[in-house]
């Protein structure tokens, strides 16, 4: 196992193993902001809210070939960001929003995009943009509501799985990209597989790391518990864009992020200071998301189940036989067990690898030494 170098911003706060296997970096990146579903179409939600106007915010990284056949669409997980790869300058920097800001300067798969990395966007067209409902510049709860003048709030409605695929969908649109190479993990990983039957015209090989094909009972149950979290704090119902129960919704997030082996390996001497990480964790989680975005997401997250409405899951996944498909699982995931990747891969007649790891769910964020290897042997 590789030594742990140095702990960064990032979904899940991922750690940094080691760096990438080229020194080399991309461009300092430039974030954008694209309005997909204008005021006069606007967006009907699945479960029949609407919104008048979507925005994205993303980032490209590389050229569309002359062909438009060298895309790739990255998926984040629940709290990640646009900001997939590379090093914003200061100018770029500043210009940010404050939640973009504490995200951070860096990329938060930053050792995987690169000049000669598995992702190089010499080769590859690599796109990455904020979910719907999210807090990093796309449409969400703090955006303005163009009929009122007022932020969304707890007035933003429900989402979907397949609001956030279908949002995305768009994005390609108005980039001119008419299929590409999906790639998702966590929360990404349930759009990526929901984008591939919504649309599987537009995909020519999915990855899916760490996502089941259903979100059962036992993850639902940590999201209700971090929801709870921020839903019994008086903070919140005063209107307090990060009640202190946020950093207790991380905290027990963060228990489902994580693994036993990985816990007794940092702290099996010191145990009290695992305590002290889960606290640090979720006041730092305060300054960079907004409680309102963490409701509507998780609760998205829940709604995911790909065999809704196609006959069920063994139907629906039989309908990716002929898609290039991989799905990866990761041996310590407590939260979304490696079997039930495994099971969507055999149902979907795709490959499965696993990631060989002690830090549990986190590992796609955290090996990624593993998860080049794997990809290598998968993408063109």
């Amino acid at each position: 196992m590789s030594e742990i170098a140095l702990e960064t911003w990032g979904e899940h706060e991922a750690l940094i193993l080691k760096p990438p296997r080229s020194p080399l970096s991309i461009p300092p990146p430039r974030p954008r902001t694209a309005v997909l579903f204008p005021r006069r179409e606007g967006f009907y939600t699945e479960l029949g809210g609407f919104l008048p106007e979507v925005r994205l915010r993303f980032e490209t990284y590389g050229r569309l070939s002359r062909l438009r056949d060298n895309a790739v669409l990255v998926f984040h997980a629940l709290t990640g960001s646009a900001h997939l790869a590379g090093t914003y300058d200061e100018a770029t920097f500043q210009s940010l929003s404050p939640l973009e800001k504490a995200f951070g300067p860096q990329g938060w798969w930053d050792s995987l995009v690169g000049p000669g990395r598995i992702l190089d966007p010499a080769l590859y067209y690599v796109i990455s943009a904020n979910h719907l409902g999210s807090c990093y510049g796309s449409t969400g709860p703090l955006s303005l509501d163009p009929r009122t003048g007022r932020p969304y709030a707890k007035e933003f409605p429900p989402l979907t799985i397949r609001d956030l695929a279908r949002a995305q969908a768009r994005l390609l649109d108005h980039l001119g990209v008419e299929k590409a190479i999906v790639i998702g993990g966590s929360l990404g990983g349930m759009v990526a597989l929901e984008f591939a039957l919504m649309y599987p015209e537009r995909v020519k090989k999915l990855v899916v790391l760490a996502a089941p094909a259903r979100h059962g009972p036992w993850a639902r149950a940590f999201n209700h518990l971090s929801r709870q979290a921020i839903l019994l704090d008086p903070e919140y119902h005063d209107g307090h864009p990060a009640p202190k129960g946020m950093a207790l919704a991380r905290g027990i997030a963060m228990m489902s992020y994580r693994a036993p082996k990985g816990f007794e390996t940092r702290w099996g001497q010191e145990p009290e200071k695992g305590e002290t990480y889960l606290d640090y964790q979720g006041e730092k989680f305060l300054k960079r998301f907004h409680a309102e975005s963490y409701l509507v997401l998780s609760r998205a997250m829940d709604t995911h189940d790909v065999g809704r409405g196609r006959g069920g899951v063994e139907e629906a996944l039989k309908r990716l036989k002929n898609l290039p498909s991989l799905f990866v699982g990761i041996d310590t995931d407590l939260l979304y067990p490696a079997e039930e990747v495994r099971q969507v891969a055999r149902l979907s007649g795709g490959r499965y690898r696993e990631i060989r790891s002690p830090h549990g769910h986190d590992a796609f964020l955290i090996e990624t030494d593993q998860v080049e290897a794997i990809l290598d042997s998968f993408l063109p």
